[in-house]
């Protein structure tokens, strides 16, 4: 599993996967308290504050919270 260091924080990649799927579960996680992080293939450009890419993306959570958000998407994350 991929990690990287995100202002000093490790994060994990959670999931790859089209655009609106990891949209959705974003917003999910973090309604139940977890950072998110969405990265593009065009994370320098404006594409990513516009989100007109609609392809597979990354989502990255905190090492330390990946367990939970793992659990959520097996529940659905209602």
């Amino acid at each position: 599993m991929e990690r990287r260091l995100m202002a000093g924080t490790p994060y994990r990649k959670l999931l790859t996967a089209p655009r609106p799927v990891a949209e959705g579960v974003k917003v999910r996680l973090e309604a139940r308290g977890i950072p998110v992080v969405l990265e593009t293939p065009f994370s320098d450009l404006p594409e990513a504050a516009l989100g007109t890419y609609m392809g597979d993306v990354n989502l990255w959570v905190p090492e330390a919270l990946l367990g939970e958000a793992e659990a959520l998407l097996e529940e659905g994350i209602p």
